[in-house]
């Protein structure tokens, strides 16, 4: 009997290691956006996306006037959430260019790092 809650307690103790594992967000993939900038242009307006770990800052124009939103963000494989106001924008980074472009089916910004 003590050996199967011994067992049994070691497969709990793994089986927490193992989830807090895979919850846990890779800081040397958020270290690839830490410190850069990215700028886009759409829809007639230039788009300025800079990343200093754990916060994002974008700016555009329109309308003549300079507009700004931040927030905070995380990555997951090759997945960039930008989490702003409640609201969660996810693109897809790929070498030198971050697509926002399928972005809950609306069109957006195709980020090239500068």
């Amino acid at each position: 009997m003590k050996n199967t809650i011994k067992l049994f307690g070691i497969i709990v103790l793994i089986a927490i290691i193992g989830f807090s594992m895979i919850a846990c967000e890779d800081d040397s993939l958020r270290d690839t956006l830490d410190g850069t900038t990215w700028k886009a242009n759409f829809g007639g307006s230039d788009f300025v996306l800079t990343f200093n770990s754990p916060n994002f800052t974008m700016t555009w124009t329109e309308d003549g006037g300079t507009e700004t939103e931040s927030g905070t963000y995380s990555i997951s494989g090759n997945n960039v959430s930008l989490i702003s106001g409640g609201e969660v924008f996810i693109g897809i980074l790929s070498g030198n260019n971050l697509d926002f472009s399928g972005e809950a089916g609306h069109f957006g910004p195709i980020f090239t790092k500068q």
